[in-house]
């Protein structure tokens, strides 16, 4: 949809500027209105691949794939709280969360426990911000 929407506005902006200069425009007015249209354009296609990217990241995928399994499942604590404990301390507090992800946080669920989880923060801190985003949405749905 977004594409679609993305082609008719450069079409569009496109027809603008023939028109302006068609009709008599000045090439000034016809350079600013070109300008102004790329950027405008440029600024559309970034927003679309930033959803893009975002909709093709699965939080549960980040969940596995980079080890959280391991120690944290559903509804049991093992050697860390379950997701249910963490989506419920954390309810409301995404942030918070993420803080704690990028160890620019504390731990709010089990301080104990921190140390522990000292290792695997390493791993979260360089997620780039949509998997961190995608993983912490996945965390907080698990209420």
């Amino acid at each position: 949809m977004k594409k679609v929407t993305l082609n008719v506005l450069t079409v569009s902006l496109m027809l603008g500027m023939v028109t302006l200069v068609a009709c008599g425009g000045s090439s000034e007015e016809a350079t600013e209105t070109a300008k102004d249209a790329v950027e405008e354009a440029t600024e559309i296609v970034e927003e679309v691949k930033e959803e893009v990217v975002e909709a093709t990241i699965s939080g549960e995928e980040v969940f596995t794939s980079k080890g959280c399994v391991a120690c944290h499942q559903l509804e049991t604590k093992t050697v860390g709280p379950s997701l249910k404990e963490i989506a419920a301390a954390y309810d409301g507090n995404k942030d918070g969360l993420i803080a704690f992800l990028k160890e620019e946080g504390e731990a709010i669920v089990d301080p104990a426990q921190a140390a522990v989880m000292q290792p695997q923060l390493a791993v979260t801190k360089a997620l780039p911000a949509a998997e961190l985003e995608a993983l912490s949405e996945y965390i907080l749905s698990n209420k």
